[in-house]
């Protein structure tokens, strides 16, 4: 703790400054300096951020701290999501306590309460007499991973109660097992006897030598099914014909749920490797019914696709669940199956429906369609004036917002932003847009243009900042500025510092290794990392990178947007011996977050041909995929 002397003059000098110093702030709350940090606050009295202090200062006192303090901020700062994050922290502090009269109180002001707090107001109402006050808690013990210690005391009521039972307990576990999560699994075993067969040994045995682990198991008693069933599972992942015939010729004396859940298990695991059989093995296991298997469900979809099996994609489908029946993909391809069986009529209306929106698959279905985009997507837009991106920019949220944006506090900037926009009309939406462009954040203009949908102008949600430097490098590298555009909007949001979970920087989302090599590759001399992050050097290596990829995988676009997201080796795997259509390929690639990506890239370079009308379209993009050739050399 610093002395008195040392806070004063901290404070004197603070108190000079006519705005909160974040960099100041970020290391005390870092090095959870109090000295600081009630300096700090006291220095930010009357500033647009001085919650922010207050917050951290309060916040690392918490479990210490009087409910008056609290309420104080909580009164001081109301609707704010500082105010939100201090109420679900201290309602974790009153549940831990088992304060319940305060955590009441709280309780139902808290808009988007974690599991943990679910479960202390399950505890609370249980405390209470109040039986009902379980049921939220009943539906995650379903899930098959971890939840909170405040959990343990309600699953404990619900089994006392019956309203748990030991088949819950074996749903959990084969849940668990399905993740990988054998840890968990095993603990969960606990409830049904800590059975041998899933104990660690047994466990990681089925991991890491399945072959061997399923000729031990009793496959008589359900534990034994259940390992076997994890084994075969990971069996799958490298050898599914293996696990196929081990399933065919020793599962016989199976009840038909057990062996039907181990086909599709098999089955599974095979369509991600994008094996031939895949589909016929999720005939013999059914549609997967269980409510965790929405994964499953989707790969049965995409097996039969990948087969071209028109009949068990369209019962798969009409099989789904009515959530997930209605999302855009099962009705574009469901529309598909219908144009197959020659039921056109069904299957235009199906795509009328999907057209409504711009995505991908709107895309596709305008494109079969022979729509415009313009004609469904675009009212005349709305153009703010001055005024009113004045008085958006005086609102206290968005000032913050920007204040924080500006002074590098990414994570909080964004969280002020998106909840300043809430309940905002369409017209203020756009002002928001507008004047976050103004002020260079385009991942703020796009968020409040995508809010606002047709009131925004196509140049707000699709900008084109750094224009110039774009389109000299998409020149120099033969590539077209649209598809570079569309790119870097999925890439970073043109946020110039952004940087990905897995290290990756940049407008164009470089990795360190595959910056240093292209630098290397471009003779630009001694490579410094934070050369990723200056929109020149970024936008120089990414073209060059991209270029480089298009031409190792046979200079298609599909191939080279998966192999810059995923790597090229991997984009190269997943096609096929054989043409394989484009939008197959892409529905079928393994990685949710590469066919995510793939989508997403298309459809942006689709719509920034209003800048570049001469740009190909979606559907000249997705020309079928060559069959598997070429050599990948790229890191």
């Amino acid at each position: 703790m610093k002395s008195f002397a040392a806070v004063s003059f901290l404070l004197s000098s603070l108190c000079a400054q006519a705005a909160l110093d974040l960099d100041l702030l970020r290391d005390a709350v870092r090095s959870r300096d109090l000295a600081r940090l009630s300096a700090l606050t006291e220095a930010a009295s009357g500033d647009v951020l001085e919650m922010y202090p207050r917050y951290h200062l309060l916040s690392a006192q918490l479990p210490a701290a009087a409910d008056e303090s609290v309420q104080a901020f909580l009164q001081r700062y109301p609707n704010t999501p500082l105010a939100e994050r201090l109420r679900g922290e201290w309602l974790a502090v009153l549940g831990k306590r088992g304060d319940w009269d305060r955590f009441i109180a709280q309780y139902d002001k808290l808009e988007a309460p974690t599991t943990e707090l679910v479960c202390y107001a399950a505890q609370a109402g249980l405390a209470r007499g109040k039986p009902a006050a379980a049921q939220p808690v009943k539906t995650l013990w379903a899930v098959g991973r971890a939840q909170s210690d405040a959990c343990g005391p309600v699953f404990d009521w619900l089994f006392n109660t019956g309203q748990l039972g030991s088949d819950d307990v074996w749903l959990r576990i084969r849940d668990a097992l399905a993740r990988n999560n054998a840890d968990f699994a095993r603990q969960v075993a606990a409830r049904v006897g800590n059975p041998p067969e899933l104990q660690a040994k047994s466990l990681t045995l089925a991991s890491r030598d399945p072959v061997k682990a399923l000729t031990g198991y009793n496959v008589e008693r359900r534990a034994g099914r259940e390992a076997a069933l994890y084994a075969l599972s990971r069996l799958a992942r490298t050898n599914p014909d293996a696990a196929a015939a081990w399933l065919e010729n020793r599962s016989d004396g199976w009840p038909a749920e057990d062996r039907r859940y181990g086909w599709q298990q098999v089955a599974e695991a095979a369509a991600k490797q994008r094996h031939p059989q895949a589909s016929r093995w999720f005939s013999q296991g059914g549609m997967p019914q269980q409510p965790h298997q929405t994964t499953a469900r989707a790969w049965a979809i995409r097996a039969a696709l990948r087969a071209y099996d028109t009949g068990a994609l369209l019962e798969r489908i009409d099989a789904l669940p009515a959530s997930e029946a209605a999302d855009p993909a099962w009705r574009y391809w469901k529309a598909q199956a219908l144009k197959a069986r020659q039921r056109g009529a069904e299957a235009e209306a199906l795509l009328a429906g999907v057209a409504s929106n711009d995505d991908y698959y709107g895309l596709l279905a305008h494109g079969e369609l022979q729509t415009p985009l313009a004609a469904a997507n675009q009212t005349q837009p709305y153009r703010p004036g001055d005024a009113e991106i004045a008085a958006m920019r005086a609102r206290p949220g968005i000032a913050r917002a920007l204040a924080l944006l500006d002074g590098g506090w990414r994570v909080e900037g964004v969280r002020e932003w998106n909840w300043a926009l809430r309940g905002t009309s369409q017209p203020e939406l756009v002002a928001a847009a507008h004047l976050a462009q103004r002020a260079g954040h385009y991942d703020r203009a796009i968020y409040a243009a995508e809010q606002a949908k047709t009131f925004a102008e196509l140049a707000l949600r699709y900008p084109q900042p750094f224009r110039g430097q774009i389109e000299r490098q998409a020149r120099q590298n033969g590539l077209d500025a649209a598809w570079v555009f569309g790119l870097i909007r999925q890439e970073s949001r043109f946020v110039t510092n952004a940087r990905s979970h897995v290290g990756a920087g940049g407008l164009m989302q470089l990795m360190p290794a595959t910056a240093k090599w292209v630098s290397a590759k471009l003779d630009n001399g001694t490579f410094k990392q934070a050369d990723v992050h200056q929109p020149e050097s970024n936008l120089e290596m990414g073209a060059f990178y991209l270029r480089y990829i298009l031409d190792r995988l046979q200079s298609h676009p599909v191939l080279a947007t998966a192999g810059y997201n995923a790597g090229p080796g991997r984009a190269r795997a997943w096609q096929d011996s054989a043409a394989l259509d484009a939008a197959v390929y892409i529905e079928t690639i393994p990685f949710d977050e590469t066919r995510d990506y793939v989508k997403k890239v298309l459809a942006n370079a689709h719509v920034y041909r209003y800048a570049y009308p001469g740009a190909p379209t979606l559907q000249e993009r997705l020309t079928p995929i060559p069959p598997r050739g070429g050599t990948v050399d790229a890191p």
